[in-house]
């Protein structure tokens, strides 16, 4: 979100003289004049993980299993990411034309505490905290879109009734169960000595700058004092060898730029907006009787016109053409509810004549001219933008500036959780991690990662990759496990293979019919690094500092 909520999700100060590197593809000239390994000028001992999802949590664990001291930030008050389901919403998102809400100016010195009362600066308390945790984009009645097998965390089982599309709420439970094993839950107290606090829940990272080798994270928590009604809020600043960052990428919402969509976003129908996010879906009740037009083409808006479908009167759908989406042919996954009326996407949303009794009367008017009119309700299923801690280094959709291991290239003490699928590949990550941080694994010089960087040597893909994906995972496997022979730790294992037969099955028959077989594994199995199958190609950004 822009504004108050987009301030609590970014990260305000970057210290850019820090991290300054000369042309990175200045560094070689002669590939046998370069440094073959990475080499850290310090020891690192002390680690600090933000978020506290299924990658975060994984990541904290082989740290905290590797003897290094960690500390684990999340901005909710629970751990589960984008699966700790909650009737709460977000704050409301930005759009075009409509004031924000002006943010909280952090303090001048550390630490500092403030306290909040009802409707200070024209912000309820509610809202206040709602901006500083950011509820997540689950609706009540969600189900997953990989089977229940396969996504759940290490040691911890669904139960064996449990269906194969996941409800949101299983797998919340099977992301807190992890945690409770691992002593990572929101109020579980370090069992040993030195006996410090690992977790820090309802807390958000203002900030995060590098000086003399040290990262330095400003640090804020917010919290309910039930018996004065207000809230406290903590600021203080904490210093670490390194820094995971395991924010994902699903909470800034995307609005899209459509003439008159901000007149639009301030009209309201018994004091409910008529037009939201998908992020503040969470009932389809709401919309029974009515007629509902919702915005976007990709899982959230196929998803949800199957699940409004027996409720709504009428159901329509703007779609635009998206090269990357109809590339995978997934016509089962994307697939709209059967009496969706599919039209195309929208040129303008034309002027309201009052905002205080919803947008029925309201007109739209398509790209091909033809006029849509009649609505009660608009939902923008339309994404999420890009925006994340570091914002100038990395982008997590395309991992700029990322090693393939989630590795910072420019300085490999940041590392970024960026794996397309946490339940199988976050634990090979986060090993990695405790691993190259420990001595235990070895990363190639900075000049040979940004070799295999402008090279594009490699590419795994999106989660939709299943090939490449499975590539992923071999590298992993290889790569750790070589390291461990060489310098010690556990191996690990690749996927067991009756799961290929286990996601062909999945696969086929709830994204595309016929997209997988066994034959597809068994052949990849066989070709060498060098014909591996491509992703879609995908734009890499160099920042050079």
């Amino acid at each position: 979100m822009g504004g108050f909520t987009a301030h609590a999700f970014l990260l305000a100060t970057i210290i850019r003289s820090a991290l300054t590197q000369q042309t990175v593809f200045d560094r070689w000239k002669d590939s046998d004049d370069i440094p073959e390994w990475t080499t850290f000028s310090r020891p690192i001992n002390r680690v600090a993980v933000i978020g506290a999802g299924p990658s975060g949590l994984q990541a904290a664990t082989h740290l905290l299993d590797a003897n290094l001291t960690v500390r684990l930030f999340e901005r909710a008050p629970s751990p589960g990411g984008n699966w700790f389901y909650t009737e709460e919403t977000p704050v409301r998102e930005d759009y075009p034309e409509v004031n924000s809400t002006t943010p909280d100016t952090p303090p001048k010195e550390f630490p500092a505490t403030k306290y909040y009362e009802e409707g200070e600066d024209c912000i309820t308390l509610d809202e206040r905290w709602r901006a500083h945790w950011q509820p997540r984009p689950v609706w009540y009645n969600l189900r997953t879109n990989s089977p229940a097998p396969l996504t759940r965390l290490p040691g911890v089982q669904h139960n064996p009734d449990t269906p194969w599309l996941l409800s949101a709420h299983d797998l919340e439970r099977n992301v807190r169960a992890y945690a409770s094993l691992h002593g990572l839950n929101s109020n579980d107290e370090p069992s040993s000595p030195p006996y410090l606090p690992i977790t820090s829940y309802a807390t958000r990272v203002e900030a995060i700058q590098k000086s003399n080798e040290t990262w330095t994270l400003t640090l804020r928590r917010l919290q309910w004092l039930p018996e004065s009604r207000r809230l406290r809020s903590d600021w203080w600043t904490e210093e670490f060898d390194a820094v995971v960052v395991a924010t994902g990428h699903f909470t800034t919402a995307n609005i899209p730029q459509i003439k008159g969509i901000g007149n639009w976003s301030t009209a309201k129908e018994n004091g409910q907006y008529s037009m939201i996010h998908s992020q503040s879906f969470r009932h389809p009740e709401r919309y029974a009787g009515k007629t509902v037009l919702i915005v976007g083409a990709s899982v959230s808006a196929t998803h949800l016109s199957r699940i409004i479908a027996p409720f709504a009167h009428r159901l329509v759908a703007s779609i635009r053409p998206n090269k990357y989406r109809d590339g995978y042919g997934l016509d089962i996954l994307f697939s709209f509810a059967a009496k969706t009326e599919i039209v195309p996407e929208i040129a303008s949303f034309e002027p309201l004549d009052g905002n205080d009794a919803g947008i029925r009367a309201g007109r739209i008017t398509l790209v091909d001219g033809t006029i849509l009119d009649g609505i009660d309700e608009v939902i923008l299923a339309t994404g999420y933008r890009t925006d994340t801690f570091l914002p100038d280094l990395v982008n997590p959709r395309t991992v700029d500036n990322l090693d393939w291991t989630g590795h910072y290239i420019h300085d490999p003490t940041l590392a970024y959780m960026f794996t397309g699928n946490p339940w199988t590949h976050a634990g090979y990550q986060g090993y990695a991690f405790a691993k190259v941080w420990t001595g235990k694994a070895r990363l190639p010089s900075r000049e040979r990662m940004w070799r295999d960087y402008e090279n594009k040597k490699y590419q795994f893909g999106g989660p939709f990759d299943h090939l490449p994906q499975e590539g992923l995972r071999k590298q992993y496997v290889a790569w750790l496990n070589s390291e461990s022979l060489e310098l010690g730790g556990q191996f690990v294992e690749p996927l067991p293979l009756e799961t290929r037969e286990l996601v062909n099955y999945f696969i086929n028959a709830n994204h595309r019919k016929d997209y997988l077989s066994h034959e597809n594994w068994t052949h990849f199995d066989n070709l060498p690094f060098s014909e591996w199958p491509k992703p879609p190609d995908r734009e890499y950004k160099v920042v050079s500092w």
